[in-house]
C-alpha cells in the first residue's frame, strides 16, 4: 500500500492535483471492488435471468406455433362451431285442394327433389309468384327459378341453401354455411335419398338397376371450394344432387315459391 502511495505521488508531482482525501476515497474504492458479491444480489441476479428465459421461451414457443398456421385459414374449423339447423322447414309436403290469385298450378314433372318418393312430382304444385313481394327469402324454402338444359332455359325448382352475404362451402358432401354443418334433411348429398354410397349402391342391387357407383360415388362426396354469396344472391339446389341444378341466382330471379302439392 505504501508503493502505492509513492507511485501515486510521483504521478501527480510535487504540486499533485489530489489531496489526501481524495486519495484515501480512491483506495476505499478499490477495497470494495474486491469484496465478493453477496449471497443475496447473486441469488436475485439468478432469479432475474430464469424469469427473463422463461419469458423468452414462451414468446418463441406462441410465435412458432403461430408461423404454422395459415393466416387465411380461419381459426375454427367447421367441427369446432355450433351446427346450423332449420325447425322451420319440414321434409313433409303439404297438399291443397284449392287455391286463390295469384297462385298458379306448376305441372312440375322432373325429379330434381327426389329424395326416394318422387317427391315434388307425384302431383302438381301449387306456386304463388307474389310470395317475396311480402317477405324476404328463407333457407329451406322451395322455389321456382330457370336453369339452362341441354334445350335451352326452362323453369325449374330448387331448394334455397344460403342466403344472401353468406359463405357457402362442400366438404365431402356436407354442406357449410359460414363454417357452420348445415344440420337438416336437405344439408347433404342426396340420391333418391341415399347419403351414402355403400347404402345407395345395396339399394340399387336389390331393385336390380346397377348404376355407375364410381359417378354416384364422386356426386355424394363431392367437395366445393368455399365462396360468398353477395347482397343480392341466393344459393339454391335440388335435394337429389345428381338430378338437379345447384346455382347461385339473384333474389329478383325467384319466380315464385312452392307451397306444396295440388290435389284437386
Amino acid at each position: 500500500m505504501n508503493k502505492f502511495k509513492r507511485d501515486l505521488d510521483e504521478f501527480v508531482g510535487e504540486s499533485p492535483r489530489f489531496k489526501e482525501s481524495l486519495k484515501r476515497k480512491i483506495l476505499s474504492d478499490m477495497k470494495k471492488e474486491e469484496r465478493p458479491m453477496n449471497r443475496f444480489a447473486a441469488l436475485k441476479n439468478v432469479a432475474v435471468m430464469m424469469l427473463l428465459l422463461i419469458v423468452a421461451t414462451t414468446f418463441l414457443v406462441l410465435n412458432l406455433n403461430g408461423n404454422d398456421t395459415d393466416p387465411a385459414v380461419p381459426a375454427s374449423t367447421p367441427e369446432e362451431l355450433p351446427a346450423l339447423t332449420d325447425p322451420d322447414t319440414v321434409a313433409e309436403i303439404e297438399s291443397f285442394t284449392e287455391m286463390t290469385e295469384p297462385q298458379e298450378v306448376f305441372d312440375f314433372r322432373y325429379d330434381a327433389m327426389d329424395r326416394g318418393n318422387y317427391e315434388y312430382y307425384e302431383h302438381p304444385l301449387l306456386i304463388d309468384p307474389a310470395a317475396y313481394q311480402d317477405k324476404e327469402p328463407a333457407r329451406g324454402d322451395v322455389v321456382i327459378h330457370e336453369a339452362e338444359f341441354f334445350d335451352g332455359l326452362s323453369r325449374t325448382v330448387g331448394r334455397i341453401i344460403a342466403l344472401p352475404g353468406e359463405t357457402v362451402e362442400v366438404v365431402d358432401g356436407q354442406i357449410y354455411i359460414n363454417d357452420r354443418k348445415l344440420d337438416t334433411f336437405y344439408g347433404r348429398a342426396h340420391r333418391r335419398g341415399y347419403s351414402l354410397i355403400e347404402e345407395y349402391n345395396e339399394a340399387m342391387i336389390e331393385m336390380n338397376q346397377p348404376q355407375n357407383v364410381d359417378a354416384m360415388k364422386e356426386i355424394l362426396s363431392q367437395s366445393t371450394e368455399a365462396f360468398t354469396l353477395g347482397e343480392d344472391e341466393v344459393y339454391v339446389m335440388g335435394d337429389d344432387w345428381f338430378r338437379s341444378h345447384e346455382l347461385i341466382i339473384k333474389v329478383d330471379e325467384i319466380q315464385a315459391e312452392v307451397l306444396g302439392y295440388y290435389v284437386e
